[in-house]
């Protein structure tokens, strides 16, 4: 579904990743992990079309995304739930999740999958018509998830969605994802946590500084003994 090969990118001449090579299979949930700083957000803003790459090829759902704008890659069915939510503070919880869904014209599937993230997520139906920006910072987690969820897309990219949460909130949070996931999604989760992305993975990858340093079946990786010892205190 997605090829990165030889990917070279950064922020003007401020290059931050070094030859990436990374695939996601269909069907597959992947965790990119790495401490904060290993350039996990600036590969997620690269695959989003935010950043342009200086080299190197991004192929999803068999085109080049490299440098195309991110309204059109969000149309091809890739979605990013941002670090740090990105509401819209004085739009309704509804309002909000329905901006997820503001390039599908499939009406009748839109309101099914809206009751179906509000299935996942009570506490959200319970404060449907509230702004968003009166939530909790939990609710509002969910609210950014969920607004994922309502682009209905081919890969859904979540950026550190257990940063600063509880872990009933989190527990809550990577529920609904296995549930999502169920349904066909493929998922890419770029975490500091290591333990829980590499629970909810099947594969993962490690970011250190920019480059890739190690990759593997997430249960491997959860026994390798360099693992536990540099992000499990292990």
């Amino acid at each position: 579904m997605l090829k990165i090969e030889h990917l070279n990118a950064g922020y003007g001449d401020l290059q931050v990743l070094w030859d990436i090579n990374l695939e996601i299979r269909s069907g597959e949930v992947v965790a990119l992990i790495g401490s904060n700083g290993a350039g996990k957000s600036t590969l997620l803003w690269t695959l989003s079309g935010l950043l342009k790459p200086m080299s190197g090829s991004i192929i999803f759902a068999g085109q080049s995304i490299g440098g195309v704008s991110p309204d059109r890659i969000v149309s091809l069915g890739l979605t990013q739930v941002p670090q740090g939510r990105r509401l819209f503070a004085g739009l309704t919880v509804k309002e909000n999740l329905l901006q997820g869904a503001y390039s599908r014209s499939d009406k009748a599937d839109v309101a099914q999958d809206l009751d179906f993230v509000l299935e996942l997520f009570p506490r959200l139906r319970e404060r449907l018509n509230q702004p968003a920006g009166s939530l909790s910072g939990g609710e509002q987690q969910m609210c950014a998830v969920g607004r994922g969820f309502m682009a209905r897309p081919k890969l859904l990219m979540l950026d550190e969605v257990s940063l600063g949460l509880a872990p009933i909130v989190v527990d809550a949070i990577y529920e609904a994802i296995g549930k999502v996931r169920a349904r066909g999604m493929t998922v890419l989760i770029v975490e500091q946590d290591v333990q829980i992305a590499l629970e909810q993975a099947d594969r993962g990858y490690v970011l250190d500084v920019g480059s890739l340093i190690m990759s593997g079946a997430a249960t491997d990786m959860l026994a390798n003994p360099k693992i536990r010892a540099a992000y499990l205190g292990i």
